[in-house]
């Protein structure tokens, strides 16, 4: 693996940050989870910005825990970018290679070549004041290839823009990156970004990674009812077990007794139901699995429209509210009216508190 973290650790605000990560040779890893979990302090951690209390970061073989910052060739790319405004595109760019003693017609030379690479060609003389906010953003990027690191760290870099802006530059990333040689660690909380960009998420919470894994599984196999919750892509319900059936079990949930795959740790558990596993009575499911569907009832209260979608909001039982996309244009139900839907037993799974 091109960068290993290996047992890092830092206590501070009340808890201690402990990470274990293998990033490869050509990888993107996301590591997201909600605000005030540790990303950036891991981030800053990794990049020698802040003292680890212990453990290691090898990149390419070497390890770099004993040396500042300025010596692990590790580049970041910071949320507010950290651009100096009274330098040009070219010299911001080049800044790195300056501080490394590489002479000024080299450093003009490579900053024209990662000004292309991030599509501003011709972009060596111009002020950073006059640029935009996305023409930023790209120079930051360029001034960290321009180091050739061994480990590229992006910190939540597109976040101040308007979400036009962000899937522009979500896109020009993966231009970018393919065919990168490092490794790459890119800090997010938006669960769309984190989807997108990354070969794998590692999820945190408290400074710990709760789970990993690549988008797919995340969004619609989560381990725990942490990574079901934050990525948002189905609902977490609970359920009391009452006996085991094979490689599942029967359990009484809020949508009538079901057999849900997997061996709970308690008697009173939580389950996952992805929001392509259940859908109004007649329309077709997203899961294409081959078990047979499951009739339930529930009363309409509402519908929310997502732009690209309808959101109706139910009530089961015990009151539990549950989202249910709309696949087919349907008239609307009149509040409290009961409807009908289907409902995938083979999707749903427990969960790990």
């Amino acid at each position: 693996m091109a960068l290993e973290i290996r047992g890092l650790e830092k206590q501070y605000d009340g808890f201690t940050l402990s990470l274990d990560l293998s990033v490869a040779d050509g990888e993107t890893l996301i590591l997201a989870g909600p605000s005030g979990c540790g990303k950036t302090t891991a981030l800053n951690l990794i990049a020698g910005l802040s003292a680890a209390d212990r453990g290691s970061v090898i990149a390419g073989g070497t390890e770099l825990s004993a040396l500042p910052a300025w010596k692990r060739n590790i580049a970041v790319v910071f949320q507010d970018l950290a651009l100096f405004p009274h330098l040009d595109a070219g010299d911001n760019v080049g800044y790195g290679l300056f501080i490394r003693g590489v002479g000024k017609r080299e450093r003009r030379r490579i900053a024209g070549e990662k000004l292309a690479q991030v599509r501003l060609p011709g972009f060596e003389r111009r002020r950073i004041a006059t640029l935009s906010g996305g023409e930023k953003q790209r120079v930051a990027i360029a001034r960290a290839l321009a180091m050739e690191p061994a480990a590229l760290l992006l910190d939540e870099p597109f976040s101040s823009l308007d979400a036009p802006l962000r899937r522009e530059l979500r896109e020009e990333f993966l231009y970018i990156r393919k065919g990168a040689p490092f490794p790459c660690v890119f800090v997010t909380h938006d669960r769309e970004e984190a989807a997108m960009l990354g070969d794998r998420i590692a999820l945190m919470d408290r400074g710990r990674i709760i789970e990993t894994g690549a988008a797919r599984k995340l969004f619609l196999e989560p381990e725990h009812a942490f990574t079901a919750r934050f990525f948002g892509f189905g609902q977490v319900l609970p359920c009391t077990v009452r006996e085991e059936q094979g490689q599942s079990c029967l359990a009484d949930t809020p949508l009538g007794p079901l057999a849900i795959r997997g061996r709970p740790v308690h008697k009173e558990a939580l389950f996952f139901v992805p929001r392509d596993g259940i859908y109004p009575a007649g329309q077709t499911g997203g899961t294409g699995a081959e078990a047979g569907k499951k009739t339930i009832t529930a009363l309409f209260r509402r519908s929310v429209f997502e732009g690209n979608r309808m959101i109706l909001i139910v009530e089961l039982r015990g009151g539990v509210l549950f989202p249910v996309e709309e696949k087919e244009r349907i008239p609307l139900p009149s509040p409290g009216e009961a409807i009908s839907l289907e409902l995938d037993e083979a999707a749903l799974k427990f969960l790990l508190p």
